[in-house]
């Protein structure tokens, strides 16, 4: 707790005082609860609360860190005794840490249960994300503890230390990264390399540190040589009350990555030692009653020129790297990052990377949105940036109900690394690296996106799968006939874009099957020589789609025949009584059937006809499946798959003898289905697939097993199963098991070179 008081110390006393209450309040709550490691529980809040003191967070910030444990570890606590006794804002801090921890708990417990940790670790970060977008300081709390929690993770067993360090390296470290906090990203990632990588994190520790004497030696001599140059220079000390220059190491994480990414060695990479030169303005004298906003406007130039002087100092001393200046002031990274980079070779010949930024841009890149909280200037702090994407995450939850589906468009359209680019304006769009003129398009308007043509970006025209860079200029070409391809949805990186191209190819197709449903209805009708015009009005069609499917738009009607849902026959009947007494009349057979049960075995009803019904047997459907009937001679209704080959074929050949069928409501009961697992034939590859059943509670009926001549592997199910819904859990649990490549519905006809 002392490190705490050091760091709050210059608060007014009246913040130092409800921090020490809070204290005080977590401690007599955790009192005698150790952690893993043996230490007392205590020791984890207060250090959470460290992390966001040197963050610079304001005060409820650090309370809540302090209690983010109370509600869910200790009886007797709630959230209205938080916000009695500390305020609203801490009980709402508290309460958002508190329900994503106790999700998170959840999933670890059934982490075991593939499926269903996966859905639970999707869930639990979802209402995290969500969670966020009501108050951004319950992510930088989250962030901390998730700190804490990596730097004491060697206490837990090694695959809870891969299962957590995998989950910061996805989600938590870009996160950081997003809210500019760079500080504690770097940490977060170098942290997880070291338990999801340990063989390589070794490698590079150890290869850094028998060189780090001479490196360190290299830094100090560099640091001493461009400070003496700055402090010669004759303009900077009219500008600058302060330069701070110091050297440091790149980050393992980022050497790795670099060296994977690039294909180099460790020598090859050039920006291993980096000064960092951050440049303290001088406060700028203006005219008394100068506009606020001119001032700001002001110093920002000035600091802006300051750094650009200084890269020039540089580049007198030491000879720059062709092709590695950056940029990152006049064009920011998208989190509001700012500064200069230039790598040189210094006297020594060694590669060292120069950052140069000022103070202000220096906070902002280290402490990212926590700056808001110092600084109090969202405009200087790109907080426009991170409201667009905390809109976007709100949008998430509103259009996607799926855990992992949310999960998934989250760490492509948010979380992954940006480019910035440009309109032909001049304004700026944040875009997932690796996106193209197309996702631009579609960014900037949906109208824009469908009558693309081509684009321009620097000025020479581009392909549409040109894949863009930061600071690149783009323009959309268009054309009021262009319009979209399906090969677009090959190039496309943003989901909205992705989503936007398949709306239009479904809006399109839907058209397209309204017109095949009602040309396939008309050529029935004058096939059989009825009044065409009399018997397609629209009133005479909102009926009988009324009778057949509950609703009243005939486009209703025309999708279901196009789709094989309905047929011809079966809606000719509703439009004509007469046509269907003489189908009746052409079916005598029909009428010496045996009366049907009052629910027929498999639960069918099929529309129009009180005859039997018999599941067919090359198909075998079941409950859930789409299904019509065909009316055989003498034998009842013989009941098919929509997809069965047969059906598609009866359609063809015989539509006026289909009609259609559903599951009954009113019954249940199971379905008996034959499943064919393939994989490679390794040592058990049985026992697995059985034990991915047995996790699911489901015992199989039969079971067969055989390799054929390319050792290939198959095992033959026969189960029992309520539904589609249920088999396609069997299914998706089959398919996880190692080497499983398909798994086939159809047992022996699909397992074409078994032996068993």
């Amino acid at each position: 707790m002392s490190e705490l008081r050091a760091l709050i110390a210059d608060r007014p006393a009246s913040e130092v005082k409800r921090v020490e209450d809070a204290y005080v309040f977590a401690r007599e709550a955790h009192e005698g609860v150790k952690r893993k490691s043996g230490e007392p529980y205590i020791t984890h809040p207060v250090a959470v609360a460290v992390i966001l003191a040197k963050l610079g967070m304001d005060t409820e910030s650090l309370m809540a860190g302090l209690l983010h444990d109370t509600v869910e570890d200790v009886e007797g606590v709630d959230f209205e005794s938080i916000e009695r006794q500390f305020g609203p804002d801490v009980r709402r801090i508290v309460e958002g840490e508190t329900k994503v921890s106790k999700l998170s708990k959840q999933g670890s417990q059934q982490a075991e249960v593939a499926l269903t940790g996966r859905d639970m670790q999707a869930e639990n970060l979802r209402q995290m994300l969500i969670a966020m977008t009501a108050d951004i300081r319950i992510i930088v709390v989250k962030l901390a503890d998730r700190l804490h929690n990596m730097r004491t993770l060697g206490s837990m067993k090694p695959e809870k230390q891969q299962r957590i360090a995998r989950e910061t390296m996805e989600i938590f470290a870009p996160l950081a990264h997003r809210l500019g906090i760079g500080r504690i990203k770097w940490e977060l990632e170098d942290l997880s390399f070291r338990y999801l990588h340990p063989a390589e994190y070794e490698y590079l520790t150890s290869r850094l540190r028998t060189r780090q004497e001479e490196r360190e030696a290299l830094i100090t001599h560099a640091v001493a040589q461009l400070r003496e140059a700055l402090e010669d220079d004759l303009e900077l000390p009219e500008w600058v009350s302060d330069i701070d220059i110091t050297g440091r190491s790149k980050h393992l994480w980022s050497i790795h990555n670099k060296m994977q990414k690039e294909g180099k060695a460790l020598e090859q990479i050039f920006d291993l030692l980096a000064l960092r030169v951050i440049l303290t303005a001088r406060e700028l004298t203006v005219p008394p009653g100068t506009d606020e906003k001119r001032r700001e406007r002001a110093e920002e130039t000035r600091e802006k020129r300051v750094c650009y002087h200084t890269v020039s100092i540089v580049h007198s001393m030491w000879t720059p790297l062709p092709g590695r200046f950056k940029d990152y002031i006049a064009v920011p990274k998208p989190n509001g990052y700012q500064s200069l980079h230039t790598t040189v070779i210094s006297q020594s010949g060694q590669p060292i990377e120069v950052q140069i930024r000022s103070k202000r841009m220096h906070e902002v890149a280290e402490y990212g949105v926590a700056a808001h909280w110092m600084y109090k200037q969202g405009d200087q702090l790109a907080q426009k940036d991170r409201e667009n994407w905390i809109s976007q995450l709100r949008e998430l939850q509103n259009e996607i109900n799926d855990a992992s589906d949310y999960l998934d468009a989250v760490k492509t359209d948010i979380l992954s690394q940006r480019v910035r680019v440009f309109t032909p304006k001049g304004l700026a769009v944040s875009l997932p690296a690796g996106s193209t003129p197309i996702d631009f398009a579609y960014h900037i308007h949906t109208r824009v996106g469908e009558t693309a043509v081509g684009a321009r970006v620097n000025g020479s025209i581009v392909p549409l799968a040109h894949k863009l860079n930061n600071g690149d200029m783009v323009e959309i070409v268009t054309s009021k006939n262009g319009k979209p391809s399906k090969d677009w949805l090959n190039f496309a990186v943003t989901r909205s874009a992705r989503t936007k191209i398949r709306h239009h190819f479904s809006k399109e197709e839907r058209q397209d099957a309204l017109k095949k449903g009602h040309d396939l209805l008309e050529r029935y009708l004058r096939k059989r020589q009825l009044p065409v015009r009399q018997l397609m009005r629209t009133k005479i069609l909102e009926e009988a789609t009324q009778k057949l499917m509950g609703t009243r738009n005939p486009d209703d009607l025309y999708l279901a025949l196009h789709a094989g849902k309905t047929t011809p026959a079966v809606v000719g009947r509703i439009l004509s009584p007469s046509l269907a007494q003489e189908q009746a009349a052409a079916l005598p057979s029909r009428r010496r059937l045996p009366a049907p049960q009052a629910h027929e075995p498999g639960g069918v009803y099929v529309e129009g006809f009180t005859t039997s019904t018999k599941l067919a047997n090359c198909c075998s459907p079941m409950r859930g499946d789409q299904i019509m009937g065909y009316l055989t001679r003498g034998r009842g209704v013989s009941v098919h798959r929509l997809d069965c080959p047969n059906m598609i074929r009866l359609l063809k050949d015989e539509a006026e003898r289909c009609v259609a069928a559903s599951w009954d409501a009113g019954t249940t009961g199971s379905s008996i289905v034959e499943l064919d697992v393939v994989a490679p034939d390794r040592s058990g590859l049985l026992a697995d697939a059985l034990r991915a059943l047995t996790l699911l509670k489901v015992s199989p009926m039969k079971i067969e097993a055989g390799v054929n001549a390319e050792n290939t592997a198959h095992i033959g199910l026969r189960l029992a199963v309520s539904g589609n819904a249920e088999l396609e859990r069997i299914r998706n649990a089959l398919m996880k098991v190692e080497g499983v490549k398909d798994v086939i519905r159809g047992g022996r006809k699909a397992r074409n070179g078994a032996s068993g």
